[in-house]
């Protein structure tokens, strides 16, 4: 009885959903009919052994103001709940081209596309995605990222807490984050961009390895667009970014499991880059750690090193501890670090970035943790000078 109870509002939620995909999407195929403007998001063009993989999605073109550091929290709600109402356009024609190479699809029911190019397409020239059931849309053009040939490690990351501070632990303080925030509020670990930078440039002092980064994240592609904002204004490496689809289907109730999108995603991302060692970055809030040793155990050739930012009580690290010993018996680094700065000394120790690199981490940790000198001795200046007047006043 209890599970009928539990079925009703699911059911009740799913034929809601349906209603509303059914109208959704015959406004979005005749948008393609009357071909309106469309464009494709693109969320990853990334060279690897196999050739180049392109993933994005249809979507019908929306004019997005600019985030600004002021603005209110109602506003950021209301662009926050725009981006949550996707215009995407199902069963588009998407052409995904490089230098005389093309790769054609369709995007599915909720807009997805995703392809390959052969081995054969320079990954130097551009990638562009025309969508030719919209003749008003301009094709997209993006660059694939590719790794050096003196590459030397895979970069595997979460997101929230472990780059972003979401609190995702905390359903309340994570949705206040969300939702109310922006891309130019929303706040990074400090000292993450300059240790990410270091990863990514690598501990060589001849040349740069340019070392591959992939995000996977639970957060949805919802999001893509203002993440990829927050990456850029804070100069965090570009990288393929694994996200979910959320909603309501027959397979899933909101998005589907943690473990099984991080396991499939990581997979995917070292079939790509099967000669580099990976480094995996997650926090302890959630799944990382038991999924990143899962990870290990599945492939203890290829994880050189996981890092685990610690973002709980002492309770839930000793609870994480479990089954750690046997993946550092197998030669794989595991650390449990509470800053960058921690994290930066892990990385030097075993040579993945260089001496330089870790002292700039170091000082970008030092800044950004400690409130500039300046910020504290203006108010103190400005008490003083008002003193300084009412004892004029007084003296007059």
């Amino acid at each position: 009885m209890s599970q009928k109870k539990i079925d009703i509002p699911k059911r009740l939620a799913l034929a809601a959903e349906s209603v509303y995909k059914f109208f959704h999407r015959g406004i979005a195929h005749l948008t393609g009919q009357m071909r309106k403007p469309m464009t494709a998001e693109i969320y990853y063009a990334f060279s690897h052994r196999l050739g180049i993989s392109v993933k994005g999605r249809t979507l019908k073109i929306r004019q997005w103001r600019k985030p600004r550091p002021d603005d209110t929290r109602l506003r950021n709600l209301w662009q926050m709940l725009l981006l949550w109402a996707t215009p995407e356009r199902p069963n588009t024609r998407a052409v995904v081209r490089c230098e005389g190479f093309a790769e054609e699809t369709r995007s599915d029911r909720e807009g997805y596309f995703e392809v390959m190019l052969p081995l054969e397409a320079n990954p130097d020239e551009p990638v562009t995605v025309e969508l030719p059931d919209a003749y008003a849309s301009r094709p997209k053009e993006v660059k694939a990222i590719k790794p050096s040939t003196g590459a030397r490690c895979l970069i595997i990351s979460d997101i929230d807490d472990t780059v972003l501070i979401t609190h995702a632990a905390r359903t309340l303080s994570m949705i206040g984050t969300t939702l109310f925030g922006n891309a130019l509020t929303r706040q990074i670990f400090p000292g993450t961009p300059e240790l990410y930078e270091s990863l990514r440039e690598g501990a060589s002092t001849s040349e740069t390895e340019n070392n591959p980064f992939a995000y996977v994240t639970s957060s949805p592609y919802n999001l893509h667009g203002m993440l990829q904002l927050i990456f850029k204004e804070n100069g965090i490496p570009n990288g393929a970014f694994f996200m979910t689809d959320w909603g309501l289907d027959h397979d899933k109730w909101l998005k589907r499991g943690h473990r099984e999108h991080k396991l499939t995603s990581i997979r995917q991302t070292l079939e790509w880059f099967p000669d580099l060692p990976a480094i995996l970055i997650g926090d302890s809030g959630q799944h990382d750690t038991h999924i990143y040793s899962e990870v290990a155990a599945e492939f203890p050739d290829r994880v050189a090193e996981i890092l685990i930012r610690n973002v709980s009580d002492e309770k839930r690290i000793a609870e994480l501890q479990t089954g750690i010993e046997m993946i550092r018996d197998r030669g794989i680094g595991f650390t449990f670090f509470k800053n960058s700065r921690e994290a930066a000394d892990v990385l030097f120790q075993s040579g993945w970035i260089n001496e330089d690199q870790h002292h700039a981490v170091e000082l970008a940790f030092a800044e950004d943790d400690n409130p500039p000198i300046k910020e504290i001795l203006e108010p103190l200046e400005r008490a003083r000078d008002r003193v300084t007047e009412s004892v004029k006043e007084t003296v007059k």
